[in-house]
């Protein structure tokens, strides 16, 4: 088997050394649902081409103003799996026109109400945008229910679009509609729009305020919107909104509880279906890899903490590809050069996300170098022999034979005996033949 003695510290200084040093201590990670998708959340942003963090800023607003009306905790968690999910919709579908608004130039997404879009919209132009909101707006309710939520988060995604034109504003707070969890939601959604379009905190903080009471009673409710409005002047929000760490306090509050490894799998599961709906790829493929490759691993002699969390990393090797514009995924040409140097980018992408879980290090790592090949001429480090792990081999192995026995936009499925002769010509070149050798014993014979 090959050594591990070689460890690339040196190029990923979030790698946990210890799983390496004992691997028969270490396991999955205890993870609450809230801290997962506090991070996973980053790859939703990939997806709809916004500033990384939207959806942490946006539940950090939509806590925020949640606290001001002095919820209960339960509402306020489920605010804050709403705001996290609230565009969850766009990583399966690709992303709406981009329309001119009183605000500037938006894609069709979380960013404004549908009247918002609507009055500014040239006429004829509003099928396609309607198109566009109900369909990633029901997606994301759907992906929620998925996800074990409560139906008010589902709610709160389906509706977050939605715009308060209520003529009557004398019914009391608890008679209003559409409920406070979606207008939250919403209310947070708008605010980060805007203060992401804005660019300088000083000039928003100063504007602030007066940018969201003129939402009252159009984009936002007014009750909302008043809130919203007093929170905009406190130092302390404004401070929290800029801290480097906001992610982190957004981890640390454990919402959803801890999960169960079985409850984690099929969390991950559920965003790795999600992936492969936008990849274009058969419903389930993501799942199918990540067993076969927990067999192998166990198959090369490691353990079954190891393996679950090869299984894990199988799992999400391909959530970077959210960053990356999904014709060229499914082109059936060649691609430029230009287009490959995109493509290349997905395991930086995945890697530079999950290293933010705690825990999952070493899993981020191994999914950053699944391209990797062991005569160095892999991407995105072109690293070499034992530089290579074993587990972002066996993933790579794994992927390489089921893309082989698939439809590809570009080529047939192949037999499996075939498919296997592919990778056998990537002996001693992309693989390790010794892997190579242990694959064969769990998926063979071919003859």
């Amino acid at each position: 088997m090959p050594s591990r003695t070689r460890i690339q510290t040196a190029r990923a200084d979030f790698l946990e050394s210890s799983l390496y040093d004992d691997v028969g201590l270490v396991g999955l990670p205890r993870l609450s649902r809230g801290t997962f998708l506090t991070t996973l959340s980053r790859s939703f942003d990939l997806a709809e081409g916004r500033r990384p963090g939207h959806a942490q800023r946006v539940a950090y607003i939509g806590v925020s103003l949640a606290k001001e009306f002095a919820l209960p905790a339960s509402q306020v968690e489920e605010i804050f799996f709403a705001c996290l999910l609230h565009d969850v919709g766009m990583v399966s579908s690709n992303p709406g026109p981009r329309v001119e608004t009183g605000r500037g130039s938006r894609i069709v997404s979380g960013e404004a109400c549908a009247a918002d879009i609507l009055a500014s919209m040239p006429t004829g132009g509003w099928a396609e945008v309607i198109e566009a909101l109900t369909k990633h707006c029901e997606m994301g309710a759907q992906v929620a229910h998925k996800l074990h939520m409560t139906d008010a988060v589902a709610s709160a995604v389906a509706n977050h679009h939605d715009c308060w034109d209520r003529p009557d504003t004398s019914a009391t707070f608890a008679e209003m509609s559409p409920p406070i969890i979606t207008r939250i939601t919403a209310t947070a959604d708008r605010v980060e729009s805007i203060i992401d379009a804005d660019g300088s905190p000083l000039l928003v903080r100063r504007q602030g305020p007066q940018l969201v009471k003129e939402m009252a009673g159009s984009e936002v409710d007014p009750l909302t919107a008043e809130k919203m409005a007093n929170l905009a002047q406190s130092d302390d929000f404004w401070l929290g909104l800029y801290d480097n760490d906001m992610a982190g306090s957004l981890s640390e509050s454990n919402y959803g509880g801890i999960m169960k490894p079985a409850e984690l799998f099929e969390f991950a599961g559920v965003v790795a279906d999600l992936i492969d709906t936008r990849n274009g790829r058969i419903a389930g493929r993501s799942r199918r890899v990540a067993n076969l490759a927990r067999r192998l691993t166990l198959a090369c002699d490691m353990n079954e903490q190891r393996a679950d969390l090869v299984k894990l990393a199988a799992l999400l090797q391909d959530m970077g590809t959210m960053g990356i514009p999904p014709h060229f995924l499914s082109k059936p040409d060649i691609l430029t050069i230009e287009e490959m140097d995109v493509i290349q980018l997905h395991p930086t992408y995945a890697r530079d996300i999950l290293s933010e879980v705690p825990g999952l290090g070493a899993v981020s790592w191994w999914i950053g170098c699944h391209h990797e090949r062991i005569d160095g001429k892999g991407y995105p480090g072109m690293l070499e022999g034992d530089e290579v792990p074993v587990e972002a081999q066996i993933v790579g192995i794994v992927d390489t034979y089921d893309a082989l026995i698939n439809e590809r936009p570009y080529r047939h499925a192949l037999p499996a005996g075939e498919a296997f002769e592919v990778l056998s010509g990537l002996r001693g070149t992309r693989f390790s033949p010794w892997l190579l050798d242990r694959f064969e014993s769990i998926v063979g014979p071919f003859d």
